[in-house]
């Protein structure tokens, strides 16, 4: 009986131990969570962050992802966590989805506190290598003489690609038909393809299919060239300039229930990790701009990009459920 006593006193010991070490490296856990699927610019930085934050944190950070209704289930997972709180990757589409949705979930001002901010880049606007367009002016004209025949592909209704193009459409007065696809890439693939006459896309990602013949550029929608297209004009440059431009960016924020004390640790260290040379280096040959900025002067630029797109949604009445 004693021996029985003993080894179950050993088994109720290591199972206590094996359960503080599962605590402790939970305690010792940071999760991002990203609202699209693996292998998309957003997810692919994240994880470059994940790596450069994690020593400096003295925590193992991983990075998961909730895809899926245009951001709402990640934002809406990150919103519910527990003590230990999870960062949401963020994007143009997060403040864009809540204005959109009819009932989002979340208000992204008001549940939300800046964290880090990541990097910023451009829209570009590609058609086929072979495409008789040759210039912004020449598609343009093109649509004012046959209103609707030209097709853009974006990522989806109430978008960021959707808006910038329904946007420019307002402005300059030209009918192009709207065609969605799942992701920026389809679209491009479909340019290629043949399906669609204009694909809005980032420089990320079509670069590679500039560079192989694929694809040509006809203007960037940002305040700068491209380094992955040097030749190739900003909107602005080529007649079609827009007042503040909308740019891309994406960042890290936490929910606003966070302790100071937890916010303040995650920042100083998100700062010291974006201006790793390495990781500095690493988002140029992406093809997208470090954003070096405070968390406050980010939750800044989140707000006014948020006035602006609840303004514009608003008008172009884009709703969704």
């Amino acid at each position: 009986m004693k021996r029985r006593k003993v080894v179950i006193g050993a088994a109720v010991g290591m199972a206590l131990g094996v359960t503080r070490d599962l605590r402790a490296q939970q305690d010792n856990l940071l999760t991002i969570v990203g609202p699209f699927g693996a292998g998309g610019l957003n997810d692919i930085v994240a994880r470059m962050y994940a790596n450069k934050v994690a020593p400096l944190l003295k925590r193992t950070v991983i990075v998961g992802n909730k895809p899926g209704a245009g951001g709402l289930i990640a934002a809406q997972t990150v919103l519910r966590g527990g003590p230990e709180l999870s960062l949401l990757v963020v994007s143009n589409t997060f403040l864009i989805a809540a204005h959109v949705y009819k009932n989002p979930g979340y208000d992204p001002i008001r549940d939300f506190a800046p964290v880090t901010p990541l990097f910023t880049t451009s829209a570009v606007w590609v058609v086929r290598k072979d495409h008789p367009f040759k210039t912004l002016k020449d598609l343009v004209s093109y649509a004012k003489a046959h209103p609707g025949k030209l097709t853009y592909a974006t990522n989806g209704v109430g978008t960021y690609s959707h808006l910038q193009m329904e946007r420019f459409k307002k402005r300059y007065g030209v009918d192009l038909t709207h065609v969605p696809y799942r992701s920026l890439p389809e679209g491009s693939m479909a340019v290629m393809g043949g399906e669609v006459d204009i694909a809005i896309d980032t420089p990320f990602a079509a670069a590679p299919r500039v560079q192989a013949g694929q694809l040509r550029p006809l203007a960037v929608f940002g305040l700068r060239r491209e380094e992955a297209f040097p030749d190739t004009p900003t909107a602005d440059e080529a007649g079609f300039g827009e007042p503040n431009p909308l740019t891309i960016f994406c960042g890290l924020l936490a929910p606003v229930k966070a302790a100071a004390g937890y916010l303040d640790e995650l920042r100083n260290a998100g700062q010291k990790a974006i201006r790793d040379p390495e990781f500095i280096s690493q988002l140029r040959q992406g093809g997208v701009s470090p954003l070096d900025v405070s968390a406050a002067e980010f939750f800044e630029m989140m707000k006014m990009q948020n006035d602006r797109y609840a303004e514009l949604i608003g008008a172009l009445g884009i709703s969704l459920t």
